[in-house]
């Protein structure tokens, strides 16, 4: 892969020329104007923390998702954190089988509401064609 060409070959001014390195040919922060490095700094500084707050928010992320699962299972442990020592079978069981008919309801309520939707929808385009068939009055 060839390199790009530099501004300068490319006929392009730069807007801000930075000193180049004559061992590297890439810009020298060190021989730059104190405005250069000011506007680097600035540079460097945002992305840093534009980074850092990605890394955060993907933290944070993967926290909740923990949290909200550690409040699903809550009811297995004592206060203290600890699972009792004989941890009652029923219980579990109970409450998974809770769960399960929770989902399953929601389910139902999601079908119903979405065939009053389908019917819903047909009625509108049956009142939309019948509007658009009929004669307007004058």
């Amino acid at each position: 892969m060839s390199d790009p060409a530099s501004p300068e070959e490319s006929g392009r001014k730069r807007l801000s020329p930075a000193p180049l390195n004559p061992e590297t040919g890439r810009p020298d922060a060190t021989l730059m104007s104190p405005q250069q490095r000011a506007l680097r700094a600035a540079m460097m500084d945002a992305f840093n923390a534009k980074k850092a707050r990605r890394f955060l928010e993907r933290q944070v992320k993967h926290i909740n998702v923990n949290r909200d699962l550690a409040d699903g299972i809550k009811f297995l442990f004592d206060e203290h954190g600890r699972p009792p020592p004989n941890a009652p079978l029923e219980d579990i069981i109970d409450e998974r089988r809770r769960i399960e008919y929770q989902i399953k309801w929601f389910e139902g309520v999601l079908l119903e509401l979405n065939n009053r939707l389908v019917r819903v929808k047909e009625v509108e385009d049956y009142a939309f064609e019948m509007l658009s068939r009929a004669v307007p009055e004058e």
